[in-house]
């Protein structure tokens, strides 16, 4: 339950993230292009100072201005390949960034169709889960009535003191929650079912497996944490009568 507002939170940070990658690639785009029309613009105008260079040349008289004319309209031709060159280069940069921004914003829509679904989804499991917490609320109200104060009192105490788990299993002499080997005494009177006891160890409230054959069965199921060699079949201490 407290993972599904975790998981939106997720989906809706990682589709933030793919936004902001994506903004920042059109806004590098867009000042690339803005680099490359000015680039233009001054090759336009260095073309035509090559042509107004050109005209001039008829027009002059000594061999001084000549060279002169000459050598101005071979810096200005220089600085013309230069600038188609780099002109080439932006243009070559503007067509990988829109290959790469068509490429996230494919990802984005793909990301932000499957968030959608898989939110919608989480919403109605949290809808579900929502509505079985409301009745198992209405059925815990009900049974609490014919608990004993003092019991229920104990197990809200430790109830929150361990994180929501206070009424655990006593199995083959162990608490089930902490593993722990519980007195022989105890135990004795576990199997007897007339009182509910604490572990001493983690303070758990404790019942016998055996009384919930479903439990008793999924203990018997598992390996032991401990790796101790199987006990009888039978969880029952010798001259103690099962309720």
């Amino acid at each position: 339950m407290r993972e599904i507002p975790s998981r939106i939170t997720t989906l809706d940070t990682d589709l933030h993230k793919l936004e902001q990658m994506l903004s920042a690639e059109r806004s590098k785009l867009d000042d690339t292009r803005s680099f490359q029309q000015r680039q233009e613009m001054q090759l336009h105008d260095e073309e035509d100072q090559i042509r107004s260079s050109k005209a001039k040349l008829g027009a002059i008289k000594t061999a001084r201005e000549l060279n002169a004319q000459q050598r101005e309209l071979e810096t200005t031709r220089r600085m013309v390949q230069t600038r188609t060159g780099e002109i080439g280069k932006l243009q070559e940069a503007v067509n990988k960034t829109e290959a790469q921004i068509a490429k996230m914003d494919t990802a984005l829509q793909a990301l932000r169709q499957t968030a959608e679904a898989e939110k919608t989804k989480l919403g109605e499991e949290q809808g579900r889960l929502n509505e079985s917490i409301d009745k198992a609320k209405k059925v815990r109200a009900r049974l609490v009535k014919d608990i004993d104060r003092e019991t229920l009192a104990s197990y809200e105490r430790i109830r929150k003191r361990l994180g929501g788990v206070a009424f655990v299993a006593a199995h083959r002499e162990r608490c089930t929650a902490c593993k722990m080997v519980i007195p022989h005494i105890m135990y004795t009177r576990l199997l007897k079912g007339r009182e509910i006891p604490a572990c001493e160890s983690c303070g758990r409230l404790l019942y016998w497996s055996g009384h919930f054959p479903e439990d008793h069965n999924t203990f018997e199921s598992k390996k032991d944490d401990d790796n101790s060699k199987p006990k009888p079949a039978e969880d029952v201490i010798p001259g103690v009568r099962e309720f």
